[in-house]
């Protein structure tokens, strides 16, 4: 969950478990024809007794916030099995209901989509409360316009991945009060991604630079998330102009230790954008957002951690990932620094968790590339003393590495492989003392170099599917390379696994939903 400071993140956890259920109560709906009986609840609050002040604005705005750190959100679902899982760059073993999407054996039933589906949902509904309500609240107008920005980010960063995950979602931006405003098709994408930039644009121009508080949105968040809308809708000259606003700006600036981004100790550092920030917990509850004290702590660890180190399968880094690290030397002859961030591998004083590589595996696994980033050494494995409300080392979800190699992608893409476009690739190779990427490249040769350098930089964070997604190449990448889910014997099926199932439940209440194809 979001954190203000130290000394206050469980209050500002416990407002926000508090308002879960009030911003539900518009999509709850009951018909009576005797209307005498409906009475109001008095156990129950309502949005005619709650947007009354500034407070409830701000509990509002938390509770907005709810839904991305729980186990069904970023906590777990969307942190890794729904997104890291997926990508070519890593190889999970098989477990149903846990890794079916990774292996491409998801169907619509699958709980696991439907988790993370009502979590960015419940992000949308609670954002359209917030924009609804709060304007005609009498309270400091600048910080009005703050609450405001940050309502639009969230709503359109939902959208975003909503988008970009299923394909084919309704767009409901108003709270829901009959259930005509609930049960409604789905919008064209385009229009979806219109309103995604339309309240990325409004985000802007509320949002302060530096936020009220640790973990909240800011205008560089707006604007990188705004760059990304344009870069996956192919508008090059667009995204190139919002993300020059960032990488020709001071507030950000890539961390000297690439690992640093993910450790729990270097938690909101100079190179973070938008971060999620995940809260230990020894007590909780599986529940999503509106239940009572869910569990908020960085929970995929277990997905993605080593045979041996976790209850869940495990997953592996693909063999391709391991030889292109090793395929070239830094400036002073050493492997990629980043290399030893991403994965381990038997190397000389490799270690897994607590123990030596080569006494952690047996065998064939002794020749495996196992998974390195986000997870937490320092414990002697994921399970240890807790597997699902742990570890605190937060998602970072817009970094500035990320944004330096897609302002060079949309440079390249819009005016060619420009000083701009080299510059922005060669910040992010420095860093890791790689060589620099000399002059005269091709278009078509440079976009192929900011590809292979976000393999090295962004390995198993989460976008790496929705890259192939975008550059219309995931078809052929995994089924033309049966390899890439060796662990399962997973095969992609073209028309099908480019998105995810709409949740079956939603197809059975909403008969104006279409099923996406294949499923």
């Amino acid at each position: 969950m979001l954190s203000i400071k130290p000394t206050k993140a469980t209050r500002f956890v416990s407002r926000a478990i508090t308002l879960s259920a009030l911003l539900l109560t518009s999509t709850v709906l009951t018909d009576c024809s005797e209307k005498a009986l409906d009475v109001p609840n008095p156990n129950q609050l309502s949005p005619s007794i709650f947007w009354r002040n500034a407070t409830d604005a701000e509990k509002g705005l938390v509770a907005t916030y709810g839904p991305l750190t729980t186990i069904q959100g970023w906590g777990r679902m969307l942190g890794a099995i729904l997104t890291t899982l997926r990508g070519d760059d890593v190889n999970p073993y098989p477990a149903q209901e846990v890794n079916d999407v990774g292996t491409f054996a998801v169907a619509a039933t699958d709980g696991r989509v439907a988790e993370g589906w009502g979590e960015l949902n419940a992000v949308v509904a609670r954002a359209n409360q917030v924009l609804a309500n709060v304007p005609a609240i009498q309270m400091d107008e600048t910080r009005k316009k703050q609450i405001l920005g940050e309502a639009y980010f969230l709503r359109a960063l939902a959208h975003f991945y909503l988008l970009n995950m299923w394909g084919n979602i309704p767009l409901i931006t108003k709270p829901v009060n009959t259930l005509d405003d609930i049960l409604v098709p789905q919008a064209a994408p385009a229009q979806v991604w219109e309103s995604i930039k339309s309240d990325l644009k409004l985000a802007q121009t509320n949002l302060p630079a530096q936020a009220k508080d640790v973990g909240r949105a800011t205008s560089g968040a707006a604007t990188a998330l705004l760059g990304k809308a344009y870069l996956y809708t192919k508008d090059w000259a667009a995204a190139t102009a919002e993300f020059k606003k960032i990488v020709d700006g001071n507030t950000y600036k890539l961390v000297p230790n690439y690992q640093d981004n993910f450790l729990a100790t270097t938690n909101n550092n100079a190179e973070s954008i938008f971060e999620l920030q995940y809260q230990n917990s020894t007590t909780g509850n599986w529940g999503p957002s509106g239940t009572p004290n869910p569990w908020r702590g960085q929970a995929w660890e277990p997905d993605i951690a080593p045979k041996g180190y976790t209850s869940q399968a495990g997953t592996t880094i693909n063999r391709w990932v391991y030889d292109l690290f090793l395929k070239e030397k830094t400036t002073t002859g050493a492997i990629d620094p980043r290399a030893f961030a991403t994965m381990v591998w038997n190397y000389p004083g490799a270690k897994v968790y607590q123990d030596d590589f080569t006494k952690a595996f047996n065998g064939t696994d002794q020749n495996n590339v196992w998974v390195r980033k986000y997870l937490n050494f320092d414990r002697t494995s994921s399970l240890t003393p807790g597997s699902w409300a742990y570890a605190t080392n937060n998602r970072r979800l817009i970094r500035l590495g990320d944004v330096l190699l897609m302002y060079a992608e949309a440079e390249n893409e819009a005016n060619g492989p420009t000083p701009a476009a080299y510059a922005a690739l060669n910040r992010v190779r420095a860093r890791a003392t790689m060589p620099l990427i000399a002059t005269g490249l091709s278009k078509e040769a440079f976009r192929e170099a900011v590809r292979t350098e976000r393999v090295l930089e962004l390995t198993a964070e989460g976008d790496r599917f929705l890259d192939l997604l975008r550059w219309g190449t995931v078809a052929d990448v995994f089924t033309k390379n049966r390899a890439l889910r060796s662990n399962s014997g997973g095969q992609f099926q073209a028309n099908k696994n480019e998105y995810l199932p709409i949740p079956q439940n939603d197809i059975n209440t909403n008969l104006k939903l279409k099923q996406n194809p294949g499923y």
